[in-house]
């Protein structure tokens, strides 16, 4: 099955629960969904259970199945339903690069930076496993990281920051630091620790811009 059949199953499989059944209730659906969350940043994808999800919330799993067919289907919501990082909309202003890189690392969106990477990693894993949260990883966190530091470099560019000779190598440099945090929480060796993206802003980004940290 490639990834747009897997997608199109889980579609197919949310809309034959939706025409079964009375009406679902819809006004409990933020707090499973924040629960969902709080449950990918205590654990993997794999020990996730609707069984816990519905224990947490007060709701009988029964009611949780009328409305997500499987946990690939909540999980998927849940992803969705926390959108964006914020700083896609407005970016961090600090003055330097370096300042607005590491703002967005300390950045509050999905509660703290330690229980965004907790989440993160607990959908690293489930990628693994399930190529429509692969899709969906992609397209609402990957691809969005990767514009927000795309607009930074360029920005510093334009200020002057940067000399314009590096303008080609934006591109790559602006995967480089979701494509090195994804590897760190691929491994599950450890967590991913402030100091470790610091390392990579310093030594790896600015270092290929030839900017100095001062």
């Amino acid at each position: 099955m490639n990834i747009s059949d897997a997608a199109s199953s889980v579609d197919s499989a949310r809309t034959r629960g939706a025409r079964t059944g009375r009406p679902y209730d819809h006004s409990s659906d933020e707090q499973i969904l924040a629960i969902t969350l709080d449950l990918l940043a205590e654990r993997d994808y794999e020990r996730v259970t609707l069984d816990e999800v519905a224990l947490r919330t007060g709701k009988p799993k029964s009611t949780l199945y009328r409305r997500w067919a499987t946990k690939e289907d909540l999980v998927l919501a849940a992803i969705r339903a926390a959108g964006r990082p914020p700083e896609l909309d407005e970016l961090p202003d600090h003055g330097t690069l370096r300042a607005d890189l590491l703002a967005v690392i300390d950045s509050s969106w999905l509660g703290s930076p330690r229980r965004r990477l907790n989440i993160f990693a607990g959908l690293t894993s489930a990628t693994r496993s399930s190529p429509a949260l692969t899709v969906v990883v992609r397209s609402e966190v990957t691809e969005p990281y990767v514009e927000i530091y795309r607009r930074l470099l360029y920005r510093a560019i334009e200020r002057g920051e940067v000399s314009a000779n590096f303008a080609a190598s934006i591109p790559v440099l602006a995967d480089v630091i979701p494509a090195m945090s994804t590897h760190r929480l691929s491994s599950g060796g450890e967590h991913v620790q402030r100091d470790f993206f610091v390392a990579v802003i310093d030594d790896v980004v600015l270092a290929a811009l030839h900017l100095t940290v001062e």
